[in-house]
């Protein structure tokens, strides 16, 4: 007797489950409720030309519709709101760059008219010497200048994570400033200003919320601290004092950006606004004193803005 021929296997066999997939592509649970729903005359599914689903479906595609359009809309009434007081704040920082000009420019003839009044040459000179020691007048000459930015990804960049403590470690606060121009006091400087804003014996720095403003005025990032003095030995004095440990803190530890640069030919402004509170008569024999030179800072980098 011959052996029985094996069992043919399926060409498919190794494919059962893709197959049952195609064969049957609708789970056995849902077949069930289909069969019932034709049991009781009813079609086996739910039609899409429902009125409720038409009606949900119009309702859906109205609110997404409206919600893209106020969206991209540039003539929103949110739109024009801000694009209304950025125009107006544009206006008015055009007014007082007119009108601070306008000031400097008095300044400099109140004072050209006090020397003339005086009538000798020297008390003129002497007149001059006090007006460019109190910011009265523009002065040039060599120094350098100390650029501070943010670091990046601090809370000021793009990307960074508002709130964090990297983020605000990483910002320039009002007290770093602080230190830097006393610093540059205390080296030698005979003239500083920041941004442009020259200091005087009655600046302030000061923060708010996370502005800086120097003398009521806010600035802008980054921060350029123009000092003049002497090229011999200023900017030696200022990086072997404690103004350079601190700049060398802020860039090693807290990634602040720190940028110095000397030059030959520096200019700083006249001080807008001086107004005189009170005088007395005192010993003038000491002529290397720097009126608005601040103490020896002492401080060291803590970095918060308060």
């Amino acid at each position: 007797m011959s052996a029985p021929a094996p069992p043919q296997r399926r060409p498919d066999e190794s494919m059962t489950l893709l197959t049952t997939m195609i064969q049957r592509p609708l789970d056995p649970g849902y077949a069930a409720a289909a069969d019932r729903r034709e049991a009781q005359g009813m079609p086996r599914a739910t039609s899409l030309r429902s009125p409720r689903l038409l009606v949900a479906t119009l309702l859906l595609g109205l609110v997404v519709g409206v919600a893209s359009y106020n969206l991209t809309a540039a003539d929103t009434p949110r739109a024009q709101a801000r694009a209304e007081l950025i125009g107006q704040i544009e206006d008015r920082r055009a007014q007082v760059e007119e009108l601070t000009a306008r000031a400097t420019a008095l300044q400099s003839e109140v004072t050209a008219l006090e020397a003339a009044q005086l009538g000798g040459a020297a008390d003129a000179e002497r007149s001059r010497e006090l007006a460019a020691a109190v910011g009265a007048l523009p002065l040039e000459g060599p120094g350098f200048t100390v650029t501070l930015d943010d670091a990046p990804g601090s809370g000021a960049d793009e990307g960074a994570e508002s709130g964090s403590d990297e983020a605000e470690e990483g910002q320039v606060f009002a007290k770093d400033l602080q230190f830097v121009t006393n610093a540059l006091w205390e080296s030698g400087a005979e003239a500083v200003s920041i941004n442009g804003q020259r200091l005087t014996a009655t600046s302030a720095i000061r923060f708010a919320g996370s502005a800086i403003i120097v003398d009521y005025r806010p600035l802008t990032r980054p921060y350029v601290i123009t000092a003049l003095g002497d090229p011999q030995r200023f900017p030696a004095d200022f990086a072997d004092g404690p103004g350079g440990t601190y700049l060398s803190t802020l860039r090693q530890s807290f990634g602040i950006r720190v940028d110095t640069e000397v030059s030959d030919e520096l200019t700083v402004p006249a001080a807008v606004g001086l107004t005189t509170r009170w005088a007395t008569t005192g010993d003038t024999g000491d002529a290397g004193a720097t009126p608005g030179a601040a103490p020896s800072p002492s401080v060291t980098p803590e970095r918060s803005p308060s």
